[in-house]
């Protein structure tokens, strides 16, 4: 008798696995939690990161009476990268530059102004506000700008052109040589 019970569980014991590993089979369905997360994402620089220094100079007239001489008028090698996340997809960014630290000499307007956009980035662009006079006060250059990034590097981005004008030339007076810094800033509209 204790053989027949031996028996008759093991069996018993081997039909519930069997019955539960055919179960098992048969479930071929499932499910992954899956948790994803993008900050919010507002960085520029300016292109190439080696030398970034743009040079400009006023020299005197070559014959008297005639105005002074404006070298290199004109800049149009630096490039703006940026990249742009937008919190809730909502809203969008302008970019902003100022001149940081000491004032352009009197009598001389320093003009900025971005190309359209080109490169391999992908997204929503900045749109040009067009030539720019720069100050110590923000000035926008850049609107709209929304989710994407526009590739890294010179040819990505928007081209800076920078231009000098003599503004008022009883203002100007000999200063040797001056330099500021041009502060770029990101910042939601």
């Amino acid at each position: 008798m204790g053989t027949i019970l031996k028996r008759l569980l093991l069996l018993l014991i081997g039909v519930n696995v069997f019955a539960t590993g055919a179960k098992a089979q048969l479930n071929t369905g499932g499910e992954l939690e899956v948790n994803f997360l993008i900050p919010p994402i507002a960085l520029l620089d300016i292109e190439p990161g080696i030398n970034n220094t743009i040079y400009f100079s006023v020299s005197s007239a070559i014959e008297s009476g005639a105005s002074p001489q404006i070298e290199n008028t004109n800049n149009e090698s630096l490039w703006l990268n940026y990249s742009s996340a937008l919190e809730g997809n909502l809203g969008s960014r302008i970019i902003i530059a100022q001149i940081a630290g000491e004032n352009l000499p009197e009598g001389i307007t320093l003009n900025v102004e971005a190309s359209q956009y080109s490169g391999v980035g992908d997204g929503q662009f900045g749109q040009p506000t067009g030539k720019v006079a720069l100050s110590t006060q923000p000035r926008t250059i850049l609107t709209g700008v929304g989710n994407c990034f526009t590739g890294d590097g010179v040819g990505n981005g928007h081209s800076l052109t920078f231009s000098i004008e003599v503004e008022d030339y009883s203002k100007i007076s000999s200063v040797g040589e001056s330099s500021f810094t041009i502060l770029y800033t990101i910042s939601d509209n």
